[in-house]
């Protein structure tokens, strides 16, 4: 989908804030209401607009402990690894990667003896040949938005 100068404003202004009126988003890119309206409905329609989700403090919730979990795998059991995978409850990102491993996993616990029960739980899977942790000690940048 091509996106226009006025879908980018839009887009911003959602990142910056997804309860923002369409109004007040209205005024800022110098559009009717309605024509916010509109091109939001579209971008949803689209699949531009995936989600609208409150983004929740993982050390406030109980979720402090961050790793990425390298996987190296069998490649006939690759795509079975990636279906166990996709269904833990600790696990928030699966990528797909080239290189020396096959997967990189984000994973969230509440604490590091909870995390080396995952990484337990990862290796145990048939077709998981070996994983590599690294820990992450403090988070120096995150940024969630697109910069359009």
């Amino acid at each position: 989908m091509k996106l226009d100068e006025v879908d980018r404003k839009i887009l911003n202004l959602l990142q910056e804030d997804a309860r923002r009126s369409f109004k007040d988003m209205a005024q800022k890119v110098g559009v009717s209401e309605a024509t916010v309206f509109v091109r939001v409905r579209k971008l949803v329609k689209t699949g531009v607009i995936k989600a609208f989700k409150a983004i929740l403090d993982p050390v406030i919730v109980g979720k402090g402990t961050m790793a990425f979990i390298m996987v190296k795998a069998n490649p006939s059991e690759y795509t079975n690894v990636l279906q166990k995978l996709k269904e833990m409850k600790d696990v928030y990102e699966i990528y797909d990667v080239t290189g020396p491993n096959y997967a990189i996993l984000k994973v969230r616990t509440e604490s590091p003896e909870r995390l080396a029960e995952l990484i337990d739980q990862v290796g145990a899977i048939k077709g998981v040949e070996s994983t590599e942790t690294s820990m992450v000690l403090r988070n120096v940048k995150e940024d969630l938005s697109l910069k359009l």
